[in-house]
């Protein structure tokens, strides 16, 4: 019974996502870099970038728990790789899968997520770019119509043939572990100035 919940949930909630997203507009304010990069954005920013990057192939670290099974089930239908893990669990054999497949693969990473406090910056965003090498890319988004729940990161979804409004911000490198601390703040700020940029 579980299995079939599990195979319903994943392309019910992959189809949902295809079907939404192709009623939106959206309006790239900036053109998201070449390369393999780690795309950095608010859990809560989850469905719009869903359906923008499907089928690119690009991995998603998601909780190992039940609970990151209802994502990451829809998102291998949409064309996604995942590691499962988090600070929590898992999370060294997740962070070690991650540095591999960033090689050919761009990551993307929630780094508030996947439990909050909700647009705070925690240090894993940037360890993953020390260990692989790769910059982060902050991505803000805002929607002119949309449904936002009350949950810890304000998940929000947009409403059928809302405008969505992206931007991608400029690379941040990590070049050294006496560096984390300080870039875990650049990150933060970057995100925070891109998204009152980014407002509609």
């Amino acid at each position: 019974m579980r299995k079939i919940f599990f195979f319903l949930e994943k392309y019910t909630v992959a189809l949902f996502v295809l079907i939404l997203g192709s009623t939106l507009r959206y309006k790239l304010r900036t053109l998201p870099p070449e390369g393999n990069v780690i795309y950095a954005f608010w859990h809560r920013n989850m469905i719009p970038l869903l359906f923008l990057h499907k089928f690119e192939k690009a991995v998603i670290l998601i909780s190992g728990s039940k609970d990151g099974d209802l994502i990451a089930n829809p998102a291998h239908a949409l064309g996604y790789l995942t590691s499962r893990g988090s600070s929590r669990r898992g999370g060294s054999s997740a962070i070690k899968k991650l540095i591999k497949l960033s090689q050919d693969h761009c990551l993307a990473i929630t780094p508030d997520g996947p439990k909050g406090p909700g647009e705070k910056v925690k240090n894993g965003v940037v360890f993953l770019s020390y260990f692989t090498g790769k910059p982060i890319i902050p991505i803000a988004v805002d929607i002119n119509w949309e449904k936002v729940f009350n949950s810890w990161d304000r998940f929000r979804l947009p409403k059928l043939f809302s405008q969505v409004y992206v931007a991608y911000g400029e690379p941040i490198f990590v070049n050294s572990k006496d560096e984390i601390k300080a870039k875990v703040q650049e990150v933060q700020k970057a995100m925070e100035e891109l998204n009152q940029q980014n407002k509609i």
